[in-house]
């Protein structure tokens, strides 16, 4: 019997060296692209495996990132399971705080921070999972992590309000799920955002992303989508068909209507690792306030060509160079016109 895994491949530092990373990526942050191989049940390419996690572990390694930026102060933050960076303007322009996660590849979505930063925005760039005192993999991650984050900005942020928690793709969903349970978060920007709660991407330590109080969120069960070998290869059937394939997928919904967060998602209307475009509707189908703003011949968060190769495997991220180029330089607009209405 063949089972479908997947595990997380860090992309960012590489397509950073290959100097291929599109201007978007090289601010909101280095996205893990989902990749997919199968393995037989004796567990076949072990090896394999344990490769590609050994390069996903360096963007955990806070020494990878550069601190030494002029006009902000960086510092590495330890607080129990936040771990990440705070990172302060000389001349902070706004209220609040803003708190950014990256994606699948457990980043702290450290270039969207900085960007941020030198819009004058006090930020967190903060791990996921993958550092210290966390998740080692993207699997049962605990939605109270959030609370550390919490604690130190109320300790250690002046005029700490309003608080703004961003996200990439997998940590779009991430972010989504604190809104629902963290009155404190009182905006959103969502970035190929997901409606749904997957499962998580350890395949060894199989169940749902998220964990609350304890227990296991419901989640759809990637191992029941499809998946080809096809090149370019391309992941949003494999996550269309898990969800047409669960007669209880309503109830893996991301419960929207708990949150009185302001919501701006971003996505592209070829994104083919998940089909973010249509899932930003479903969020705004359960809160009509919700702004969506969506781009033609764009893909997953607007990188390159919309292919990328990576040992040897095409994978198929979607859109156009010129549209994704476009969807770029118009997504960071609404970005920072969004913060800038609700940062006063």
């Amino acid at each position: 019997m063949i089972y479908l895994y997947q595990i997380i491949v860090y992309l960012g530092g590489v397509f950073m060296k290959m100097k291929v990373i599109s201007t978007f990526l090289a601010f909101i942050v280095i996205l893990g692209i989902i990749f997919g191989v199968k393995i037989f049940k004796e567990y076949k390419y072990k090896k394999e495996v344990e490769k590609l996690y050994d390069i996903a572990k360096g963007v955990s390694d806070k020494n990878s990132y550069s601190t030494n930026i002029d006009n902000i102060n960086i510092k590495y933050v330890n607080n129990n399971t936040f771990q990440g960076f705070h990172l302060i303007p000389k001349n902070k322009l706004y209220k609040g705080v803003i708190v950014c996660y990256g994606g699948s590849e457990g980043s702290p979505n450290f270039n969207e921070a900085l960007r941020l930063a030198k819009e004058g925005y006090e930020t967190l760039s903060v791990f996921m999972f993958g550092a210290k005192n966390q998740q080692k993999t993207l699997v049962k991650i605990p939605l109270e992590q959030f609370e550390d984050v919490l604690d130190y900005i109320h300790s250690n942020i002046n005029e700490n309000t309003p608080i703004t928690v961003l996200g990439a793709s997998k940590g779009a969903e991430y972010a989504l799920n604190l809104a629902t349970k963290y009155k404190e978060i009182s905006n959103l920007v969502l970035i190929a955002p997901s409606s749904y709660n997957f499962s998580g991407l350890d395949f060894a330590n199989y169940g749902s992303s998220w964990t609350w109080k304890g227990k296991e969120l419901p989640f759809i069960d990637l191992k029941r989508g499809d998946f080809s070998y096809s090149e370019p290869i391309s992941y949003k059937v494999t996550y269309e068909t898990a969800v047409e394939r669960d007669s209880s997928a309503k109830e893996k919904l991301i419960p929207v209507k708990d949150t009185k967060a302001n919501i701006l998602l971003i996505s592209g209307k070829d994104d083919q690792m998940w089909n973010s475009f249509e899932m930003s509707n479903i969020i705004k189908s359960q809160k009509d306030d919700v702004k969506i703003c969506s781009y033609e011949n764009a893909g997953h968060i607007f990188f390159g060509d919309g292919e990328q190769k990576f040992s040897g495997y095409i994978i198929k991220t979607g859109g156009t160079k010129s549209g994704n180029k476009e969807a770029n330089k118009k997504s960071i607009k609404e970005i920072n016109d969004f913060l800038k209405m609700h940062h006063k």
